[in-house]
C-alpha cells in the first residue's frame, strides 16, 4: 500500500483520488471510476454517478 500525506488535513492515507479522512482531493486529475479513465471534472468533491447529469446541465443551451 502506497501512502501520501493529505495537503488538507495532514493525515497519512492510502494513495487515491480523495483523502479517506477528510475527503479532500489528493490529485489534480482523478482515476475516474465513472468515466473509467483518467479524467478531471474540475470539482473538489467526487460527484459520483451524478457526473453525467451535471455535465449535461453545464452544456450551453442549443438554439432551436
Amino acid at each position: 500500500m502506497e501512502s501520501v500525506t493529505c495537503p488538507h488535513c495532514g493525515a497519512v492515507v492510502r494513495r487515491g483520488n480523495f483523502c479517506s479522512r477528510c475527503s479532500g482531493k489528493l490529485v489534480e486529475v482523478c482515476d475516474c471510476w465513472v468515466k473509467k479513465k483518467v479524467y478531471s471534472c474540475g470539482r473538489d468533491e467526487c460527484p459520483g454517478i451524478r457526473l453525467h447529469r451535471l455535465e449535461l446541465e453545464e452544456l450551453p443551451p442549443q438554439e432551436l
